[in-house]
């Protein structure tokens, strides 16, 4: 046969497949759905080659593990097929024979990503396409991405994928490869680039694309909607590296693939199995029997009881056991994943530069992803049970033994059992590696307080119960499909629909294979509440499995069963020998289904992610016309609690006082609640009367029988009852728990109607039918900085009742303590105003107490009076007893911050101030009036000497926004954040540096810089109109930092003070454009340029040194000499750039040789210089007793003063000149 006949019978042998058509078919749905699902936010559109290009990459990774089903086959059929001795003596050369066969799978697989695009056309033209987001179409958008992304991906990937599997003579290796190139290219990748920071190699590893994908993140929406993907620069050798991995594999394989077959062979190698294979496929099936004598063969006595069936299934177990095991990859390739995990514990157990405690609920999270996740290196495990469940299905018919085997006297019921025991034993192996991958973690960390139990019961328990449903669904899959390659198509779009059912419409758990609502594990809480609802989802899925079982067990083939009424009529045949297993697992089915149905659809309310957008959408249509509607404005709140920890309940009793400080009357009060939570006795101390009782939306508005007139007042007192019935689709609500319970006033009645539940997303709202409207609402709205409701001020006392084993916290000082019988009760008043946001707290707390004073020698806020001596303030610390790691270090940041914020802006305005620790994972903290409150995950970071204290500056953030967001609360305009989240932290730098000397402040701005290291979008409004969080948490305090530094920190802070002072809580409320006039107020004239570009323009500088030299004159000082590039522009919310003459004054700085592991020394020469645009020399005089101390640096904004987003560039090593 010549090549080009090889070639097109393996096409054709291909196409004449069903599993072929199902391949195409699964890519083109893919492509098509995948685009009518996306929300894009940002500009761009749905056919954009930014798009195309993340989606590519998206389909190129699934492809890479489907894409073997051909390659195994190609590569592997005659071996498998036992017709390897005939075309290995067949006239055609090694050369066309295996380049043939690889040709035609490289096309095959080439089509398969051409379907993609497909798929991608049929969604973006084809009936229903939302063609106001598709722009004129470009071919040159997939024509480049398909051939320098898809296509080279294709060629490396089948090149190995052939390689293995030609070699070993084992379909199975080139699924193998498959697991292994995305081990390599992607985690392995991700590895290298990011935790070990060789960032060359980690981009040569990148296979698919997503360093692409990261770099994306930085272009603006214009070049996501016109920038191509091209080969050049670091993609161009990426592409290269692989184009020369995949030659050497082709030649690899030639020279080592041998067209003959070995009896046997010694040599231990990865490619052995191949001649195994061969040496077992050419045995001859006949063998001459020679008579020599008659003899006598005593009678055996044939058992076929229980127990002779429990033997089988014990040996067949072992025998498929066995099987994986004895692979190269059955128990190593997890293996080494796992002593990875562990080993590399410190590269990953670490958060923004900071040690982690390696406690177990936190290894936990690594090791325990949900099955629906496929952002984790444990994806490898649903992916070796979809092999080798195919591989053990099919081990006796690919042997060729399926004839004598299936015609033993062995049951159906035990060769199921059996295989999938052996699955079972290779599962819970692999499952006892992640355990050791913790275990080892830990020990790397120093941490030694190993909790065995909570491992078995996490990972034994709950991961090995999700992994064995996820297998029995593949056994039954491949027995009822009953052709290997289809059964594992099809098993690989069962696992796609588990990973993507989101996504595709389908939340409703009772409808995915295996889900449950997830569970959590915490020192706090245990795994309460989430057990509960586990374990019944679990016990349907079960049932379920059971099921199917037994359907697999019936349609069980054995020998030539022919077609599918061959197959039926054997399973009619079985059908009355598991008739009342049947029926007891389709009972078990329904009944924990019925209760699953009960708990989620008639004690709860299931909601899709639709019917809540259409609730927002309705709650808008219905109600939005009385969002400017007078509304009384809440003064006082008056609340009585009862927490009943271990029923997980909690009641409610509150009085609202209510005055009409508008200049109307106001003849109706609306009140908003959560959906589908009805408010019970509502009443007030005046005639009126319900008028809308809407609890679906939730709103309520009570029509008042005489009008409340300017000035009056009313009080409203309500009952709110929490108590979880059942459990909903999504768990159980876990505000109230055994241990740290915490109830927020998100569960109070909120007065009027609320904006902030409206749709904001444009698309969104499009398909909504809403007419567009902003996220928010202009800087320049006159009206909007009246809509003051989230900055009211309001008294506040509450009494609060816990069990007697815990204690209950509310804001406001602890006015008296008591018990009464097995509850203990805490009574709370404030001795100021605070905000309408607070939050209860039980929980048995270990608690450490200071008493913090401070004489004021600034300013005051103006409802103090005029003395001059803070009153003592209570500062208290509840902590889960063992997590007093980092409570210390709270305490002294809490001190420190309170006394420079006192110091600097004005007196903290309570008694007490307090910070709680609550279940959960989470790393930040929240502030609410008087309260801090932080997660467990808060507790878990653990700083070394000499390293960031991100502790210590987080509480001082903390801490900050009693001044900035609860004192000063700025109008809902754009904006906003800055005010908040950008002064919060530009304080805390300050807390920081006062405190913990300017060394730790310039760790802690290199760590967040390291943020901008990660490619991020140019495009981007002002600092005076951002509502993206990045801007508010980055870009605005390096700017306020920046401008301190030009003009001083005396004149920044004096900024500040004077708005506090100015805008206290009153109308109109405060916005970013009154904090600029406070700065220009105290910024030279020669720097009105700088403020501009800081804050009123989106200003980027692009600051390089290309050459520093330095020459010693004749006095003996020395000539430093910089040849500097230097430019700035500004770039507009689309990405647009537009070049900005410069006549900036920018550092130019000289640096000693760095000590101690530092980047820097210290300064020789830091002094700021006038800079133009453009190139230039720029010339410094540096005395000589200074220069004479080692190597040296020298460049220009050294430290990285000004927004420039390449920040490595800006300084030289200096050659001295003779």
């Amino acid at each position: 046969m010549t090549f080009g006949e090889i070639f097109r019978f393996e096409i054709s042998y291909q196409f004449r497949h069903v599993s072929t058509w199902l391949l195409f078919a699964f890519f083109f749905l893919f492509g098509f759905i995948i685009l009518r699902l996306v929300t894009l936010t940002d500009g761009t559109y749905l056919n954009a080659p930014g798009t195309i290009t993340f989606f590519t990459v998206f389909g190129s990774a699934i492809w890479v593990v489907i894409g073997g089903v051909i390659v195994g086959d190609t590569a592997t059929r005659d071996v498998q097929t036992r017709m390897h001795p005939l075309t290995y003596t067949a006239p055609v050369s090694k050369f066309g024979y295996l380049g043939a066969r690889f040709l035609a799978a490289l096309a095959l697989n080439s089509l398969l990503l051409l379907t993609l695009y497909a798929g991608f056309l049929g969604s973006l033209y084809g009936p229903g396409a939302k063609t106001q987001f598709v722009s004129p179409f470009r071919p040159d958008t997939y024509l480049a991405n398909f051939a320098f992304l898809a296509l080279p991906t294709s060629m490396a990937t089948t090149a190995i994928q052939f390689m293995v599997a030609a070699l070993s003579g084992r379909a199975i290796a080139s699924y193998i490869a498959s697991i292994s190139i995305i081990l390599f290219s992607q985690f392995g990748g991700t590895t290298v680039r990011f935790a070990l920071e060789w960032k060359t190699l980690g981009g040569l590893m990148d296979l698919l694309g997503t360093s692409i994908i990261a770099e994306m993140e930085g272009w603006t929406p214009i070049e996501k909607n016109t920038r191509l993907v091209l080969l050049e620069g670091p993609w161009l050798w990426n592409r290269l590296t692989w184009l020369g991995i995949a030659v050497s594999a082709l030649v690899y394989t030639y020279f080592r693939f041998q067209m003959s077959h070995q009896a046997s062979s010694s040599r231990r190698s990865l490619f052995r199995s191949r001649q195994a294979a061969v040496s077992s496929a050419a045995q001859p099936t006949h063998t001459r029997i020679e008579y020599t004598s008659l003899i006598n063969v005593p009678d055996v006595p044939r058992y076929f009881s229980r127990q002779t069936q429990l033997h089988q299934v014990l040996a067949i177990a072992g025998q498929s056991f066995w099987s994986i095991a004895k692979s190269w990859t059955g128990l190593t390739l997890v293996a080494v994943l796992a002593l990875g995990t562990g080993l590399l514990a410190t590269e990953y157990m670490e958060w923004l530069g900071v040690p982690l405690l390696a406690r177990t609920q936190e290894v936990l999270n690594v090791l325990t992803p949900p099955l629906s996740s496929y952002k984790t290196h444990w994806i490898i495990i649903p992916l070796l049970i979809i092999f080798y469940a195919g591989e053990l299905i099919w081990r006796e018919r690919e042997a060729g033994l399926h004839e004598l085997s299936d015609t033993t006297p062995t049951p159906e019921w035990v060769l199921f059992i059996g295989k999938f025991g052996g699955l079972t034993l290779i599962i819970t192996i692999w499952v006892a590696f992640l355990m050791l991958a913790g275990i080892i973690n830990q020990l790397v960390m120093g941490y030694y307080q190993f909790e065995l139990d909570v491992y078995v019961k996490a990972l034994f328990g709950i991961q090995l119960t999700n992994y064995l449903l996820f297998a029995l669904l593949i056994f039954v899959l491949h027995v009822l499909v009953n052709q290997k390659y289809i059964g594992h198509v099809v098993a690989f779009g069962a696992y796609g629909f588990l990973l993507f059912a989101s996504m595709l419409g389908v939340e409703y758990k009772l409808l995915i294979y295996g889900s449950d609502p997830g569970w959590s594990y915490s020192d706090m809480s245990g795994f309460d509440p989430y057990s509960k609802p586990w374990l019944w989802f679990k016990l349907y899925w079960v049932s379920w499995a059971v099921l199917l079982a037994i359907l697999a067990i019936l349609f069980w083939v054995r020998s030539k069963e022919g077609g599918p009424t061959a197959r039926f009529q054997r399973a009619k045949h079985r059908y009355s020998r598991h008739k009342m297993a049947l029926f007891v697992a389709l009972a078990f089915v329904v009944g924990t289904g019925g209760l699953l149905f009960y708990n989620t659809n008639v004690l709860n309310v299931y909601l899709t992610k639709s019917d809540r957008m259409a609730l927002r959408a309705d709650y808008e249509r219905r109600y939005g016309r009385y969002e400017h509607a007078a509304r009384p404005v809440l003064t006082h709140t008056k609340l009585q609690v009862e927490i009943y920890p271990e029923e997980q309940a909690a009641d409610i009793r509150g009085t609202f006082s209510l005055i009409n400080r508008s200049n109307k009357a106001i003849d109706s009060i609306h009140l908003s609640t959560i959906p589908f939570n009805p408010l019970e006795a509502i009443s007030f101390n005046r005639p009126a009367s319900s008028v809308v009782a809407d609890d679906k939306l939730g709103y309520h508005i009570y029509s008042l029988k005489k009008p409340l007139a300017p000035g009056d007042s009313v009080q409203m007192r309500f009952v709110v009852h929490i108590k979880p019935t059942g459990f909903s689709n999504e768990g159980i609500d876990a505000s109230i728990v055994a241990n740290g319970s915490h109830i927020t006033s998100d569960w109070m009645p909120v007065i009027g109607y609320q904006a902030n539940r409206q749709i904001r997303s444009v698309q969104d709202r499009l398909a909504y039918g809403l007419p567009p409207r902003a996220e928010r609402p202009s800087l320049y709205d006159v009206a909007a900085r009246n809509e003051n409701q989230h900055a009211e001020l309001m008294g506040f006392d509450a009494l609060v009742g816990t069990s007697k084993s815990q204690i209950a916290v509310a804001p406001g000082a602890l006015q008296r303590t008591w018990t009464k019988g097995d509850r203990r009760y805490f009574q709370y008043a404030t001795n100021a105003p605070i905000l309408n946001e607070y939050a209860f707290f039980s929980a048995k707390y270990a608690v450490q107490e200071r008493q913090w004073v401070h004489r004021l020698t600034g300013y005051q806020y103006a409802f103090q009076g005029p003395e001059r001596v803070v009153k003592p303030v209570i500062i208290q610390i509840f902590y889960h007893p063992s997590h007093a790691g980092n409570v210390a270090r709270m305490m002294k940041s809490a001190q420190a911050s309170l006394a420079y914020y006192t110091q600097e802006f004005g007196a903290y305005p309570y008694t007490h101030f307090r910070v709680l620790e609550r279940p959960g994972h989470g790393r930040g903290m929240h502030a609410e009036p008087m309260t801090i409150d932080y997660q467990e995950g808060y507790s878990l970071m653990n700083p070394q000497p000499g390293g960031l204290d991100l502790p210590y500056h987080i509480m001082a953030h903390e801490v900050a926004h009693q001044w900035w967001g609860l004192y000063l609360a700025p109008a809902a305009v754009e904006g906003a954040g800055l005010l908040v989240e950008s002064l919060a932290t530009y304080s805390a730098m300050q807390v920081v540096e006062e405190t913990l000397g300017r060394e730790h402040l310039l760790r802690y701005l290199s760590q967040m810089r390291q943020e901008y290291k990660v490619p991020r979008s140019r495009a981007a409004p002002p600092l005076l109109r951002s509502n993206n969080s990045f801007l508010n948490y980055r870009k605005g305090p390096f700017a306020l930092y920046a401008l301190r530094n030009y003009i001083g920190k005396k004149r920044v802070n004096d900024a500040l003070r004077q708005l506090l002072r100015t805008y206290t809580p009153a109308h109109p409320l405060p916005t970013t454009l009154d904090f600029y006039r406070e700065l220009q107020a105290v910024t030279p004239d020669s720097l009105h340029y700088l403020l501009h570009d800081l804050f009123a323009t989106n200003t980027f500088w692009d600051l390089k040194t290309e050459q520093a030299t330095a020459k010693q004159t004749k006095t003996g000082a020395w000539q430093v000499t910089l040849t500097v590039d230097a430019r700035k522009m500004r770039v507009d919310s689309m990405g647009r750039e537009t070049n900005v003459p410069m006549n900036d004054w920018i550092e130019i700085g000289v640096f000693a040789p760095a000590k101690n592991g530092q980047k820097t020394g210290l300064p020789i020469y830091l002094q700021k210089k006038r800079i133009r645009f453009g190139k230039q020399r720029i010339t410094v005089m540096v005395p000589d007793k200074l220069i004479q101390v080692g190597p040296i640096q020298a460049g220009i904004d050294p430290n990285h003063l000004l927004i420039d987003y390449e920040m490595n560039d800006n300084m030289k090593a200096l050659t001295f000149e003779r």
